[in-house]
Order: structure tokens, then C-alpha cells, then sequence
């Protein structure tokens, strides 16, 4: 693995990394709806501005898609991409064993 794929991986962890972060995935896991920043705030008692910031970065990440309707932007869990980096990751922490 070359060091623009480690760094890669690293901002991909970072991402998952962070309480508020990991907490939209597990509830985005339990939604077959995408959802808008005010529907996830209950999920880590914050509000909404600080909500569509961690999506920003889940986005970034490829965690989460999202979609513009008009004036409200929903997100949906990348559920593939997010099961390859990791398994991915495993594969070749399994590999060098």
C-alpha cells in the first residue's frame, strides 16, 4: 500500500471516527429512507447546522450520498462503498498475518 492510499484510508477512519460522525452511520443504517439533517439530529442531541457539517464530511468520504429536492438535501449511507473500504482494510490487515 502506497502512502496516497494509507492517507486515503486514514481520512476515511478519521471520518468514522468522531461520536457524532459514527452515530448518523448507525442510524442512517437503520433507514431504508433518505434523510434530511433535521431528522438526525436526535441521534446525537446536536442541531441541525452542526448535523449537515458531519455529513459534509461523511460526504466527502464517500460515507453518504446525498440528493437536492428543492431547498432540503437528504443523505443516504454509501453502504457499498463503506462495507469495501473496510473490508478492504481487513483484507489486508488478514494478509500480512
Amino acid at each position: 500500500m502506497n502512502s496516497v492510499q494509507t492517507q486515503q484510508i486514514a481520512d476515511f477512519l478519521k471520518a468514522l471516527g468522531e461520536f457524532n460522525r459514527l452515530s448518523l452511520v448507525y442510524e442512517l443504517c437503520r433507514c431504508q429512507d433518505p434523510q434530511n439533517a433535521m431528522c438526525l439530529c436526535d441521534c446525537c442531541s446536536v442541531d441541525a447546522s452542526v448535523v449537515s457539517r458531519h455529513l459534509k464530511i461523511l460526504a466527502e468520504q464517500g460515507v453518504v450520498t446525498s440528493e437536492k429536492k428543492g431547498r432540503e438535501k437528504t443523505y443516504t449511507l454509501n453502504r457499498a462503498e463503506v462495507a469495501r473500504q473496510l473490508r478492504a482494510l481487513a483484507d489486508d490487515i488478514e494478509d500480512k498475518v
